[in-house]
């Protein structure tokens, strides 16, 4: 008598068809959802890189340069 096991790719088929009829109705909705955060995200790291930007310019004060300073003759 032959074995009953069916071949080694239909029952990963099976699970695969079977798992997008699961996840498919619920995906649709949440694309959306999903996109909305990837916005959100992009915009924080936008406003967090110009923040970053002007803090690290705000820090870096070259101090004021006098030319009385650079005379040869200073006394």
């Amino acid at each position: 008598m032959e074995s009953l096991k069916p071949p080694d790719g239909v029952l990963k088929a099976a699970a695969g068809v079977a798992g997008a009829a699961v996840i498919g109705p619920l995906a649709a909705p949440l694309m959306p959802v999903l996109a909305g955060i990837a916005v959100a995200g992009l915009g924080i790291f936008a406003a967090g890189s110009v923040i970053g930007q002007v803090a690290d310019s705000v820090m870096r004060k070259e101090p004021n340069d006098d030319i009385e300073d650079r005379l040869p003759f200073n006394g």
